[in-house]
């Protein structure tokens, strides 16, 4: 056996917590994660987050998008994947048990342990201590608790609530006729590609996070910023979604490898990427922090989101970072109800951006129509890539939102994954073909350029 990723650290004096990812090129994955956690005082623990029950498509509904096989992983089959469930808890059902149960391996030091065949896959978790629902559970009281050695990628505490892991793809256990679920562009890249990633705070007048009148985005460099004097590179928008935050891509999508190797095959040229965070912008608005009541957050209207950004996000990124200041090396893109945000600079930031990724779009009309292009006619000269899980709760409006554009005479790319929810597998299989299909790729008025795509 190959080990992986091993991650162990110190929770409290006596506390440890670990995540091992082991490659055993034995059924029904070819790779184990093993969890471990120390708490002498728990008596209940369960693994929260982002390991979703699986099922494949033969047993996956299209009209509920809800995952009608819900397997355990310890009874993968290749072609099968997990579908995020919309549902606050599982019905009870023998097959597993739902979040995942630690098991107390030694009652005398506190020890908890769990083990689980996992295939290819961004996954997210917290351990949920004598809590048995994850909106319940609270970072106060200690009842939801983050590895203390996986530490969420974040700005200041309390901004994330879960750490993540990549499990590799194994072609022996993993590889299906029906489905590539190969997640493995989500990995690291070899060092001499790898960027990096900060967070940023700015002044922007009105915001209440983390600061008054301060705000703050996370942004990736790539490995080649500042090798070149003078050089001033591509830049990408990247935005959360409802209930999320800047440093969502990050933490949960794994933005920066997918972008590392994205740039490394050759699908995109160095790219700078910002994603910014759409809660906390306005004054007087209640406080967005994950963890507390945040969720039921309204989210703030799309177009005082883009004036924001217009007055004092991109002003800042543009004066204080080498990168570009026309629209034809400028992208903006976003999930959920950061595709509505993204829609929105679209119709009315038009002339700052020439491509456009609409991932999951939770939009809704009125829509752009063919009287719009004809007066407008640079709404028809954009590189634009609408995408959606095929069990996404957005299907219905994505697809309408194509009609749209359809009606209107505007060029596209649709991407719809064949494996996908709303939930963060989606987005990043969206992101890697967004770099692959669209971005910097040259707007003709009827479609994107097409890439090269290895097989």
């Amino acid at each position: 056996m190959a080990v992986s990723l091993v991650l162990i650290g110190l929770l409290a004096l006596e506390a440890v917590a670990s995540v091992t990812i082991r490659k055993t090129d034995r059924g029904p994955t070819g790779y184990e994660v093993d969890f471990r956690y120390v708490n002498p005082t728990a008596k209940r623990v369960l693994i929260g987050g982002g390991i979703q029950p699986f099922t494949d498509q033969f047993h996956t509904s299209g009209t509920s998008f809800r995952a009608n096989g819900r397997y355990h992983p310890r009874d993968y089959q290749p072609g099968d994947f997990y579908v995020s469930n919309p549902s606050p808890q599982l019905p009870a059902e023998p097959a597993y048990i739902w979040p995942y149960e630690m098991n107390l391996t030694d009652a005398g030091k506190g020890e908890w342990t769990y083990t689980a065949p996992l295939p290819s896959g961004i996954y997210s978790f917290a351990y949920l201590v004598n809590c048995n629902y994850a909106p319940n559970c609270s970072i106060d009281t200690g009842q939801l608790v983050i590895d203390p050695d996986l530490p969420p990628f974040m700005n200041v505490p309390g901004d994330q609530v879960a750490s993540s892991f990549q499990v590799p793809f194994n072609p022996a256990f993993q590889a299906s006729p029906e489905l590539n679920t190969n997640f493995d562009y989500a990995l690291d890249a070899p060092k001499p590609w790898r960027g990096t990633v900060k967070t940023v705070n700015y002044t922007s007048p009105g915001s209440i996070h983390p600061a008054p009148d301060v705000h703050d985005f996370s942004i990736y460099l790539p490995a080649e910023y500042g090798a070149v004097a003078g050089k001033k590179y591509p830049l990408l928008y990247l935005s959360h979604g409802a209930g999320g935050n800047g440093a969502d891509w990050e933490n949960l999508g794994r933005m920066s490898h997918i972008m590392d190797n994205l740039i490394r095959l050759g699908h995109i040229a160095p790219t700078v990427v910002v994603t910014p965070s759409f809660y906390n912008l306005l004054p007087g608005s209640e406080k967005f922090i994950y963890g507390n009541k945040s969720q039921s957050i309204p989210v703030p209207p799309a177009y005082l989101v883009r004036e924001n950004f217009v007055d004092y996000l991109f002003p800042h990124v543009e004066s204080t970072f080498e990168v570009c200041s026309n629209a034809s090396c400028r992208a903006f893109a976003g999930l959920s109800m950061g595709g509505v945000l993204t829609y929105e600079m679209y119709v009315n930031a038009t002339a700052m951006f020439d491509y456009y990724g609409i991932f999951s779009p939770a939009t809704n009309a009125p829509y752009v129509t063919r009287e719009d292009v004809a007066r407008r006619p640079e709404l028809g000269k954009k590189g634009i890539m609408v995408a959606w899980g095929l069990y996404d709760f957005v299907f219905n409006q994505a697809r309408d939102l194509l009609t749209a554009f359809d009606g209107a005479g505007v060029g596209y790319v649709n991407r719809v994954t064949p494996f996908g929810s709303h939930y963060w597998n989606t987005w990043q299989d969206e992101l890697w073909w967004f770099g692959q299909l669209v971005l910097w790729k040259g707007v003709t008025g009827r479609e994107t350029g097409r890439a090269k795509v290895p097989r």
